[in-house]
């Protein structure tokens, strides 16, 4: 049972991981133009997601070569390792959609929100 459900972790790990790294490739408008907002959240981005595979591998082996390792240890791992990547990248990706996110955005930077969405 441990063996299938760390092995399950790691498959979506790694998966969330190959998603934003796509999404992370994809970034920018067909024209090349890259918004500031996208500009600044891209390298915090993609740390996250090179957190995230990090995680998936070391999921990996802990199902491959793991000893005595329980699976609310391993749901508490899944957890940390949830707050700790999962939980800011969506804060990020949702920033602009959230009036207190983008607030909080434009004090810290000092600039206008802009992620591209408008006319």
């Amino acid at each position: 049972m441990q063996s299938v459900f760390l092995r399950m972790a790691a498959l979506a790990w790694a998966g969330l991981a190959l998603h934003w790294f796509v999404e992370l490739g994809m970034v920018g408008f067909p024209d090349g133009y890259v918004t500031p907002f996208a500009r600044a959240t891209g390298p915090l981005l993609h740390f996250l997601a090179t957190a995230c595979l990090a995680q998936g591998l070391y999921f990996l082996c802990r199902g491959l070569f793991g000893k005595g390792f329980g699976v609310p240890g391993l749901g508490l791992q899944i957890l940390i390792a949830a707050v700790l990547t999962v939980a800011p990248s969506l804060i990020v990706r949702n920033c602009p959609h959230s009036r207190t996110c983008s607030s909080a955005y434009e004090e810290l930077t000092g600039t206008m929100m802009d992620d591209g969405t408008g006319g």
